[in-house]
């Protein structure tokens, strides 16, 4: 996928400027984002393997969240998708659920990572 495919740039171009034109406030919030994602992919499996919707939807919710405040768009779309599915109390999101989110994780990640490396470079 392609970073605009992964990213919402506005919103990280936003936390920039907030950050008066520095990188901090991103690697900061990336920091947060690649402990808290891990856990938060592990509560989604774990609520589906005990059919639990309701905490699936929950567990969905939290990573829609924290993927949104950093603009990892396309994983917070899939997190929507999910949280939706919990809530219409079913939890069958299929077999490869834990690789879609894990790739995912793993592809905002590089895209946030080449972000950073360029804005950091243009500054330069």
């Amino acid at each position: 996928m392609a970073p605009s495919d992964l990213l919402d740039l506005t919103t990280l171009q936003n936390l920039v400027e907030l950050d008066d034109g520095s990188f901090g406030l991103v690697l900061e919030m990336m920091g947060i984002f690649r402990e808290d994602t891990q856990r938060r992919i592990e509560d989604i499996l774990a609520a589906a393997t005990r059919q639990d919707a309701e905490e699936f939807s929950r567990a969905s919710h939290a990573l829609k969240g924290g993927a949104g405040a950093l603009g990892a768009k396309a994983l917070r779309a899939l997190a929507a998708e999910l949280e939706a599915l919990g809530r219409g109390g079913s939890v069958e999101a299929g077999a490869d659920l834990r690789d879609r989110l894990e790739s995912l994780f793993q592809a905002s990640l590089a895209a946030l990572e080449a972000f950073v490396r360029e804005g950091e470079t243009q500054r330069s």
